[in-house]
């Protein structure tokens, strides 16, 4: 049987308060995106986050693996 592979991932923005190195990123929601079982080079796992932000209000910036614990993936966004 095959199962989905749900990924648990936070959205964040920069804090803009930081001018200078090492910038920060801000936890402002949550949200858990299906990884499908084929998929060509990560684009469709790709267009899902964005969709996901979307969804949201936000814009999707770019995504990374997760610093947090519980988390999978880092949802970066304007």
């Amino acid at each position: 049987m095959n199962k989905e592979i749900v990924k648990k991932c936070f959205i964040s923005r920069y804090d803009e308060t930081i001018k200078v190195a090492p910038f920060l990123t801000i936890k402002i929601g949550e949200v858990d995106v299906v990884e499908p079982k084929i998929d060509d080079l990560g684009h469709e796992f790709a267009q899902r986050l964005v969709g996901a932000c979307r969804s949201k209000g936000y814009i999707f910036k770019f995504y990374t693996k997760s610093s947090l614990d519980g988390f999978d993936y880092e949802l970066v966004v304007y």
